[in-house]
């Protein structure tokens, strides 16, 4: 058709059947309807870029690829359908198509390039087919009226800001299929209120769910290894937290200023807290760390509590400054309400409990219950209490607050000791009770004419000594314990 720019067969006004190539700048201007050729395999760079009075588009079975810019700034574009065909979108492909309402997408696009569909402002639905495994960077970016978003198993990667701004997104469930979640994902999505995170996901990048402040709840599943710098920062609504064992670091200032948090629970596979972590949470009163053994001092804990030449004391101090203090020293809770920090002694406690006859244990909670510094839950976990203690420091120019966790006078290693020595007893006497059954029975048979009560035999004192010592209870019982 003569000019190679031109490949286009205009018919009623306004109309125009693009069969490749270049379109001209005049009938870009004008250009209300277009409908693409059926041998067309792919639209080059911005080719339709600003047809800012196009309202109707028509992509043909058999399109693979629409390319950068493509469509950028076809304002009055209301619908678009993307063919079975098309495998890629490609980067800001529809972006600026503020007059956008509905975009359809058939299975078969595996890509959504970045940018290609940010700042459509009007559209309010997207569902992504199984076929998309990558979403790019920004691709639905300032979005802010898209209210439903469905994404669907085969979907691995989010990229960064891909959704951020999406300001009247309600709700988001993240496919298993997906492993990585780009930083700002969903950043800026004020509206947010249901997230589901399904396993399968492994990294939280930074910022992603920053400032969702209509967010209320977060259950992460075991599979999450790590969380970004500032992932929830500012969701002022947060009330409800749930970690998993299986989280590795949380990183900087990760749920700073989530200002309705009350309480949290730190996995046992946490190594790592960053700075700030928790900072502006200032409704946190309560802060549970499982799997407590890293942060305590185990000798004192195993050979004897009350040993007053035992400098270090019940906690681990440099495990616990390394876990609760950055570099510069500034505390992970700062600006807290937090009065105590709570460290799961189970694995002291609860377990050989459980193996004690029911009356004996009970003994043993009501002891827990009666001392200030440990904590029974409803769940049998024992809890060691350790106050934060807030110190503040004035220089020239201002004042500053330092804080310490601590067992003030030795109060919770005194409380411990308590209830391991009464479990130890438990223990000792219950085989002490075997051992002379056994001895009892020895002395019976069928011939002996001696009452069966004289039949007994005390366990003598040395032998309870040598029991004490195999069982590893002399470091809590007194070695003379005739009558227990």
């Amino acid at each position: 058709m003569g000019d190679r720019r031109q490949q286009a067969a205009s018919q009623p006004e306004g109309f125009l059947l693009y069969e490749g190539g270049n379109v001209a700048e005049e009938l870009r201007r004008s250009v209300t309807h277009i409908r693409i050729a059926s041998h067309v395999r792919r639209i080059p760079f911005r080719a339709f870029k600003g047809c800012y009075k196009l309202i109707d588009l028509q992509l043909n079975e058999g399109l693979q690829v629409i390319g950068e810019r493509a469509f950028y700034g076809c304002g009055s574009l209301l619908n678009v359908r993307i063919p079975s065909s098309l495998t890629k979108l490609g980067q800001w492909a529809f972006s600026n198509c503020s007059g956008l309402i509905a975009l359809q997408l058939e299975g078969g696009v595996q890509s959504i390039g970045d940018y290609a569909v940010s700042f459509c402002t009007a559209l309010r639905n997207v569902t992504l087919p199984p076929s998309v495994a990558a979403i790019g960077e920004g691709a639905f970016c300032r979005c802010s009226r898209l209210v439903e978003l469905q994404l669907k198993e085969g979907l691995q990667v989010i990229g960064s800001c891909a959704f951020e701004g999406c300001k009247s997104l309600r709700s988001v469930n993240l496919p298993s299929s997906l492993t990585n979640l780009g930083d700002g994902a969903f950043l800026g999505c004020s509206g947010l209120i249901e997230l589901r995170v399904n396993e399968g996901l492994q990294v939280i990048g930074g910022g992603a769910f920053q400032n969702c402040t209509e967010l209320q709840s977060v259950a992460l599943p075991s599979s999450i290894t790590n969380l970004g710098d500032d992932a929830f920062c500012g969701c002022t609504n947060l009330a409800r937290l749930s970690l998993n064992k299986g989280l590795r670091i949380i990183g900087e200032a990760v749920f700073g200023d989530c200002t309705a948090l009350r309480s949290v629970t730190v996995p046992s596979t946490v190594t790592e807290l960053g700075a700030c972590a928790f900072s502006g949470c200032i409704n946190l009163s309560q802060v549970i760390f499982l799997g407590g053994k890293r942060l305590l001092n185990l000798e004192f804990v195993n050979v004897c509590v009350q040993r007053e030449e035992q400098e270090q004391g019940l906690l681990n101090r440099e495990a616990l400054d390394e876990m609760l203090l950055d570099e510069d020293r500034e505390f992970t809770f700062s600006d807290c309400l937090l009065n105590n920090v709570k460290v799961s002694i189970s694995w002291a406690v609860t377990e050989r409990m459980a193996r004690l006859p029911h009356e004996c244990m009970l003994s043993v909670e009501e002891k827990i219950h009666n001392m200030r510094r440990l904590e029974l839950q409803q769940d049998g976990n024992v809890l060691a209490c350790f106050p934060v203690v807030v110190s503040r420091v004035t220089d020239d120019e201002a004042q500053d607050k330092t804080f310490k966790v601590q067992d003030t006078n030795n109060e919770t290693a005194r409380s411990l000791h308590q209830v391991l020595q009464l479990i130890a007893f438990h223990e000792l006497k219950e085989s002490s009770i075997l051992i002379e059954l056994a001895m009892w029975m020895s002395r019976i048979d069928g011939t002996t004419t001696v009452q069966r009560a004289n039949c007994r035999v005390a366990i003598p004192d040395p032998a309870k000594i040598l029991i004490m010592e195999y069982c590893g209870f002399a470091g809590f019982l007194e070695p003379a314990i005739e009558g227990a």
